[in-house]
């Protein structure tokens, strides 16, 4: 009889290429299968801890694990420790073991502890570091505090430190090309200079008055979080190819400076911003509450756009809609919240024929308007932008009402008629597929035929739909 092979008779090779995918957790409960499965659980390189680890024996667990690492010299690659009560020694102890043995990745996350920074700093493997939720025990420079020049990237989330520490940090790891200052506490101000390699900077900060200054001539990549109230000072940007800022006050002057050497550019709900100059411009992503006003030079490559949108809207609206989706020539993705609907004056539309309408291909539309009603408002638009994928998101009433009228379009198209109606000459439609999402069925998503007598009578008050529209 043929032998049937088994997971513990596999070549040893194909095993130790398993347990490298694995979970230093799920590598542990492979190791049971055989004493090959053990020794190379013995020999893991990533070493990750996170609450609650070993069940009830958590300490007493965990330090013989690190103590058989730092007997055998054993080397770890990776080493996270994500807990909350240990003692203060034995985790500096375990963190030592880690760095003695050359770990080069770490992540720790221990609420409120006092951390010795440097200690960890002093492994001359280490090129990324990742701290959340605790205090840096505060070092001066002229501790003598050695320098970590393997160190690549720094991540602080929710750390407490003052400007003094965190000039310390920073003068102590020279070569950082990616630093990440995630909510962060005790700082009056952020100061951020003479990083002489750095490429990539995300700081988001929820103090109301807090000062952010980068001076970086390597930067290239700048992410920044903030409040109204905060602002942004970059000294120095000639390398900066991308900006991604949120919640901020841009105020007078400040992206007329620095746009000439962006290529990306991303706002989110801020405040201040006029018109945008994308004359140099590949990629644009705006989320706001109204249309930006460009200054263009050559058509982008890559448009994102959402939208928040209260009250009334006017025939004006759609055209600048159309005119601001027009400078792209690629668009993936387009998004509105309509808080309400109202009829819109569609022959002074047919006065804006000047611009090509721009392709979609995604249109989302979140509606919370409850009447129903609103099929000038669709007709307008659907002339801003055609798209390919049309989701939304409002009652039922709201989906009849575009059933109802992308059917209208489709018989016009079917039987001919746009030359008689220059106005749907825009709006012809070849076809349309229509899917309802339904979380109470397997599917969820399911499709219907686009025709009124198909719509189900007991359909959800508030809920998904979607059609994939052919022009």
């Amino acid at each position: 009889m043929r032998e049937r092979a088994t997971i513990d008779t596999l070549p040893e090779c194909l095993i130790e290429k398993i347990v490298s995918y694995l979970s230093f957790e799920d590598a542990a409960k492979m190791s049971i299968l055989s004493k090959i499965w053990l020794r190379l659980w013995f020999t893991h390189p990533n070493i990750d801890f996170k609450y609650p680890f070993g069940g009830g024996r958590n300490s007493e667990l965990v330090d013989t694990i690190m103590d058989r690492y730092r007997d055998r010299k054993i080397p770890i690659d990776k080493f996270e420790l994500s807990y909350y009560n240990f003692s203060y020694h034995i985790i500096v102890k375990w963190l030592d073991i880690a760095v003695t043995n050359g770990a080069k990745y770490l992540f720790f996350k221990v609420y409120n502890f006092l951390l010795p920074i440097f200690t960890i700093l002093t492994g001359k493997s280490l090129t990324e570091l990742v701290v959340e939720s605790c205090t840096l025990i505060p070092v001066s420079l002229s501790s003598g505090v050695t320098n970590c020049t393997s160190l690549r990237k720094l991540s602080l989330t929710r750390v407490k430190l003052d400007e003094d520490m965190l000039q310390t940090l920073l003068n102590c790891c020279p070569l950082i090309v990616s630093f990440i200052f995630d909510q962060c506490w005790g700082l009056e101000k952020i100061e951020l200079l003479n990083l002489g390699k750095i490429k990539s900077i995300s700081i988001k900060t929820r103090r109301r008055d807090q000062l952010v200054k980068i001076q970086a001539p390597t930067l290239e990549h700048l992410t920044y979080d903030g409040c109204l109230l905060g602002k942004l000072d970059i000294v120095e940007y000639q390398n900066l190819k991308s900006l991604d800022i949120s919640h901020m006050k841009i105020s007078d002057g400040f992206l007329q400076n620095i746009i000439s050497a962006l290529k990306d550019l991303k706002i989110q709900s801020c405040k201040g911003e006029e018109e945008i100059d994308s004359s140099n411009l590949e990629s644009l992503e705006y989320t706001g509450y109204k249309i930006p006003k460009l200054k263009v030079a050559r058509q982008l490559k890559h448009l994102i756009f959402n939208h928040y949108c209260s009250g009334s809207l006017k025939a004006a609206w759609f055209y600048n809609l159309r005119k601001f989706l027009s400078n792209s020539t690629s668009c993936p993705q387009v998004s509105f919240w309509f808080s309400q609907c109202n009829e819109i004056n569609l022959t002074d539309l047919q006065l804006h024929h000047g611009v090509a309408t721009p392709k979609v291909d995604v249109l989302n539309v979140d509606c919370t308007w409850r009447n129903g009603e609103c099929p000038t408002f669709l007709d307008a638009l659907l002339w801003s932008c055609h798209p390919r994928r049309l989701n939304i998101l409002s009652t039922s009433a709201t989906f009849k009402c575009f059933i109802n009228r992308l059917i209208y379009m489709k018989n016009i198209y079917m039987k001919n008629l746009c030359q008689y109606s220059p106005w749907h000459g825009q709006l012809e439609l070849k076809g349309a597929q229509v899917y309802i999402f339904d979380d109470n069925t397997s599917e969820s998503w399911h499709s219907v035929e686009l025709n009124r007598e198909e719509l189900s009578p007991d359909m959800p008050f508030y809920g998904e739909y979607s059609f994939l529209l052919d022009w």
